[in-house]
């Protein structure tokens, strides 16, 4: 009887805890990851901040894509990568841009970029200490242009790697972003800035009305950077060129308050380079002579207004030649038309 007892003790005792148990389903870990980026663009010299001469266009910073790289951070190769365009202005009119990205959990680093831009070029992205943003250099047509047909080649030589200006490319990164198992959607807010430096450019001119257009190189700078480690390179320099605009300053005085002057974008000056940082302007006038000005911008850059607020300001007046005078021999073809002489004649068809 007593063996008896127990066993039903025990049936008893397997029912009720089969009754306090209830079947639940498994929880799978979630992979997806939501990314927000904030473009903060209000400190931009030249563009949102310290604008010199407001008359003249500045660079525009908007984008509508961005690309988010994932890294891993023992030894930098791209692990996945993804595009997100979901855009929005967050309290403060910032540009946001969010999306998705399915990584499981673990240790990250994370790059993200602007990818819709114009004439920045990104090479060896599959690595994070790497990849690069540049520009190409121009044509050789274009660079024959600039410089007109009397140049001499000690004069191009001068300025041998002349790029296009790179459009800003503002970056954000997360470096070893631990992302734990999750089951619910884990959301990484992150801050874009830009890597690119935008300066304005301003020269004194005298005979602003006998030119029609002008160009402007400045040699000296950095071609490219190393965004993911932030390192601009050095070797070798470049120079960027840019068209000019005609416009007045009202700090200046003097009389004549006419500049030439424009905002142009680099990868950076390099510091220290003194030996190459010139600015030539060629100015073509009104008879279709090229009229060209060198100067060098060693002491500019040193300058409180290079420094802090981008500003290269030049005091020395470029003066542009009359054409109607000579130009001591510098002035190409000039066709000149006699008055009509009328002839009688026959003609045999």
């Amino acid at each position: 009887m007593t063996k008896r007892i127990a066993n039903i003790v025990i049936v008893l005792l397997a029912v009720l805890s089969m009754a306090s148990c209830h079947r639940r389903p498994l929880e799978e870990m979630s992979e997806r990851i939501s990314i927000r980026v904030k473009v903060n663009i209000k400190a931009v010299a030249n563009v949102t901040t310290n604008v010199y001469n407001d008359r003249i266009p500045v660079p525009d910073i908007t984008t509508d894509m961005m690309r988010v790289m994932v890294y891993d951070p023992s030894n930098h190769d791209l692990l996945t990568q993804n595009f997100i365009s979901n855009k929005s202005l967050d309290a403060s009119g910032n540009q946001v841009l969010s999306g998705d990205l399915n990584i499981s959990y673990g240790t990250y680093d994370i790059l993200i970029y602007n990818f819709d831009v114009a004439t920045t070029q990104i090479a060896h992205e599959n690595n994070e200490e790497s990849i690069l943003a540049y520009t190409d250099e121009i044509s050789s047509s274009m660079k024959s242009s600039l410089f007109g047909y009397k140049a001499s080649k000690v004069e191009m030589d001068e300025f041998d790697h002349i790029q296009y200006e790179p459009d800003h490319l503002v970056v954000a990164r997360e470096n070893d972003l631990r992302v734990s198992p999750h089951d619910t959607v884990v959301v990484i807010t992150t801050t874009a800035t830009t890597i690119i430096d935008t300066y304005y450019l301003q020269i004194r001119v005298k005979g602003m009305k006998f030119a029609s257009t002008a160009n402007a190189i400045i040699s000296g700078l950095s071609p490219s950077n190393h965004f993911g480690p932030n390192i601009r390179t050095n070797d070798p320099s470049s120079a960027v060129a840019f068209e000019l605009h005609k416009s007045t300053d009202p700090n200046i005085a003097d009389e004549n308050q006419d500049v030439l002057c424009a905002t142009f974008n680099t990868f950076g000056k390099i510091p220290d380079a003194s030996s190459d940082l010139y600015v030539t302007f060629n100015v073509i006038d009104a008879a279709g002579n090229l009229q060209a000005y060198t100067t060098s911008l060693d002491s500019v850059f040193q300058t409180e207004d290079a420094i802090e607020r981008h500003w290269l300001l030049i005091d020395e007046v470029f003066e542009i030649k009359d054409p109607g005078i000579s130009t001591g021999g510098n002035g190409g073809f000039q066709p000149v038309v006699d008055d009509w002489v009328e002839e009688q004649g026959n003609v045999t068809l």
